[in-house]
């Protein structure tokens, strides 16, 4: 045999000797996945073959309509041709959010690791661990309250601004979505990174363009299955405009670390304190850099910059996300919104001052009326995680390597928890009401080890802003309930837009 022959021979040797055990592998995981049921066997790439087709503002219904044809709430299907298993019980999620050990975030996270790198929101074990071990007391009740002042002055903004919309526009409907988008970027700008962006009066901010696009480009890799592989994504418009926009985020947050970084260096410890001693409160980056000053924890501005536009981005689409349903839902469901401006005629009278911590505390009716919000219309529809071992799980054995999917969505409108799941009833979460109901049947802020570290935060911020916009205003949803479609490309938006009459109190 001359030398290329068995030059030849010996590549076929070598490339069989790696792809066999691999074929061998696959066989035996595909074996594995097929027992559990699933509208196509793995790998078939069910989503990608026809949800393509399916308009943007239709595909959670879509979704939804297949995982209800598997009675047990279980369902195999391919993503990115990777496996993800969908499930929507509460015994289920009881299995997956408590360990440790099923607590690695889904490949699909992966698309998203040029924007938020090693964050909160991405990253998994030693180094998730220490962050949230270490990011956990900035999220601290006492820490929060610092900040309701920053949240009561965006509130009041943000009835200046529909204010002169309404006289602008001669009463017509305002399309209040983009306005709680503003109002809660508006505060998250101020408590994360300690700057005062002004938003919602400054509409020309590369960041909020950039989020959307990023947003939109996430979505469409979940259906357009030959754009998994970042190097054929990047080829394409969506992806140089993910990357260029991923850019713009980076300079924008980048730019505030080292603007901080240099205004500490030259500001006074006495002066950093208010006029009765205490020190003045402290925006997120200030917490990050502190931690950084400690030679244990050093964090590069990249490593900032990763955390930071962590809780940028889930502490304001999340929160805008959950205000604008809430607003929606009030407009709709007049009766409830009569006992909120009950409530709020009781806790604040004629007064015109912000809402104070004590008078929040005080809004059990709002509270429940926003747990209620969110439970139809959780910010985050689902979330994912991908199973470092096997995993038992409703008779099913759940091959390592696998991704599962949590429909949250789902979960909180099955009928088995909820009685009449799709009306908006606040009394739903009434300490008697919940006692009854299975501990993992509502978790619009996940559950177990990775819960949301900012759930305090946007509570109170939804009560703030919901209790200045409502202490001015009756609300009306231009939109029914079954007219409104809404759209997941990470958050639940509504499609188009959520138009509002803002109409005068008669107290």
């Amino acid at each position: 045999m001359s030398a290329l022959g068995i030059f030849v021979v010996s590549i076929i040797i070598i490339s069989l000797h790696k792809f066999i055990p691999r074929l061998i592998k696959f066989m035996k995981f595909s074996l594995m996945i097929n027992k559990i049921p699933g509208p196509a066997p793995f790998p078939i790439p069910y989503v990608g073959l026809l949800g393509w087709k399916i308009k943007a503002e239709d595909r959670i219904i879509w979704f939804g309509n297949i995982h209800k044809k598997f009675k047990k709430g279980v369902m195999q299907i391919a993503i990115f041709l990777d496996a993800y298993i969908f499930i929507n019980k509460p015994r289920q999620m009881e299995v997956i959010l408590p360990k440790i050990e099923t607590s690695t975030k889904a490949d699909l996270y992966n698309a998203i690791d040029l924007w938020l790198g090693g964050g909160l929101l991405t990253s998994s074990g030693e180094k998730w661990f220490q962050n949230r071990k270490h990011l956990t007391p900035a999220f601290h009740f006492g820490v929060v309250e610092q900040f309701m002042k920053t949240m009561s002055e965006k509130a009041e903004i943000l009835v200046q601004c529909i204010e002169n919309e309404i006289m602008e526009n001669g009463g017509k409907t305002i399309d209040f979505h983009k306005h709680s988008v503003r109002c809660a970027l508006d505060i998250i700008c101020e408590t994360s990174m300690g700057a005062n962006m002004d938003v919602q009066r400054n509409h020309d901010i590369p960041y909020i363009k950039a989020l959307e696009v990023l947003l939109v480009a996430f979505g469409k890799r979940i259906y357009y299955p030959w754009l998994k592989w970042d190097w054929l994504f990047y080829l394409t418009k969506s992806g140089r405009d993910f990357k260029k926009s991923a850019e713009i985020m980076k300079h924008f947050t980048i730019g505030i670390i080292k603007k901080r970084r240099q205004l500490r260096n030259t500001e006074n410890p006495v002066e950093n304190r208010d006029e009765f001693g205490k020190r003045q409160k402290k925006a997120f980056l200030d917490l990050m850099l502190d931690l950084d000053q400690n030679e244990k924890y050093f964090m590069t501005d990249e490593d900032i910059k990763a955390q930071v536009d962590t809780f940028m981005f889930a502490g304001h689409d999340t929160t805008a996300s959950a205000i604008n349903w809430a607003i929606f839902n009030l407009g709709n469901n007049l009766e409830v919104q009569v006992k909120v401006h009950e409530e709020l005629d009781a806790v604040f009278g004629d007064s015109k001052e912000p809402a104070s911590v004590q008078q929040i505390a005080e809004l059990t009716y709002l509270e429940r009326v926003i747990k209620e919000n969110l439970r139809l219309y959780p910010s985050v529809p689902v979330i994912g995680r991908l199973l470092t071992e096997n995993t038992e799980l409703d008779g099913y054995t759940l091959p390592k390597g696998t991704n599962v999917t949590l429909n949250i969505f789902a979960l909180h409108r099955d009928p088995e928890s909820w009685t009449n799941p799709d009306e908006f009833d606040p009394d739903r979460f009434l300490p008697e009401n919940c006692q009854k109901r299975h501990p993992y049947a509502y978790i619009p802020f996940s559950a177990g080890p990775r819960n949301c570290i900012g759930m305090k935060f946007a509570m109170a911020e939804q009560k703030i802003v919901l209790t200045a916009i409502l202490r001015k205003w009756r609300v009306k949803s231009l939109r029914s309930t079954e007219e409104m479609k809404y759209q997941a490309h990470m958050i639940l938006c509504p499609h188009n837009g959520n138009p509002v009459y803002f109409l005068p109190r008669d107290k």
